[in-house]
């Protein structure tokens, strides 16, 4: 019986060119979206010193470019629901099981509602909407948004699993093969890149629930905050702005 044939290495990524990768990502609505975050939750970090915070000029400057920045990306999310109508349908007609696909109503329908009510908050502070309808409109996007989470860390967790499992079939199918080289096998590195992405959108994903649970609570408790939930928002923001980058 003749051996297995090693596994040629994986061919070098062509390295893209800087400022087309960065027109590619500028070119995306959360391209931005996650650029404006980033400079939001940075400035919320700033203002949590209360050195800054109390200073005369820098304060009140940093306050308003923050109040600033954070109804800009309200406008970003305009019709950004579609997209997870569209999810619903494509987890109704999927291969998922049952569970997976309640856990996908669940993730979805939350961010949907969301993100559909976070038109009218925007509305509202924008001067078109009675300010009295934004403490209750924001009510209800806090906890929409809560419940979206819970059912999106929830369904990654199951993703989780089943791509551990794929990784582990193919080394134990694999290990007896003569010359077969973990590191040089394509399959084996798109599957571990896939697990570290989503393993980093899990993190994100409970580093922006915490920051939900602050906003139904509206930032009362020890988990509530300026520091904590200001930094929450920024490694959301950045594990965000990672994934985008990797993508496009």
């Amino acid at each position: 019986m003749e051996a297995a044939a090693s596994t040629p290495p994986a061919p070098a990524k062509k390295q893209r060119d800087f400022l087309l990768h960065l027109e590619a990502y500028l070119a995306k609505r959360d391209g931005v979206d996650k650029l404006l975050k980033i400079s939001r939750y940075a400035t919320k970090i700033l203002l949590a010193a209360p050195s800054v915070r109390e200073a005369a000029e820098l304060g009140p400057r940093l306050k308003a470019f923050e109040s600033s920045v954070g109804v800009s990306r309200k406008a970003f999310r305009l019709g950004k629901f579609v997209q997870d109508l569209n999810a619903l349908r494509t987890s109704a007609v999927g291969s998922r099981s049952a569970a997976d696909r309640l856990l996908a109503v669940v993730a979805y329908g939350g961010e949907g509602v969301y993100y559909f009510v976070e038109q009218f908050v925007w509305l509202s502070k924008a001067g078109l909407i009675g300010a009295r309808h934004s403490k209750s409109l924001q009510k209800i996007s806090a906890w929409a948004e809560l419940v979206g989470y819970v059912g999106s860390i929830a369904l990654k967790i199951e993703d989780l699993k089943k791509i551990r499992l794929q990784l582990t079939s193919i080394v134990a199918a694999n290990r007896k093969s003569a010359g077969f080289n973990e590191g040089g096998n394509e399959e084996l590195r798109r599957l571990r890149e896939k697990l570290l992405l989503k393993q980093l959108s899990i993190v994100q994903d409970l580093a922006d629930a915490l920051m939900a649970i602050g906003d139904v609570r509206d930032g009362k408790g020890v988990l509530s905050g300026p520091l904590l939930m200001a930094s929450a928002g920024l490694l959301s923001a950045l594990i965000s702005t990672h994934k985008n980058w990797s993508s496009c």
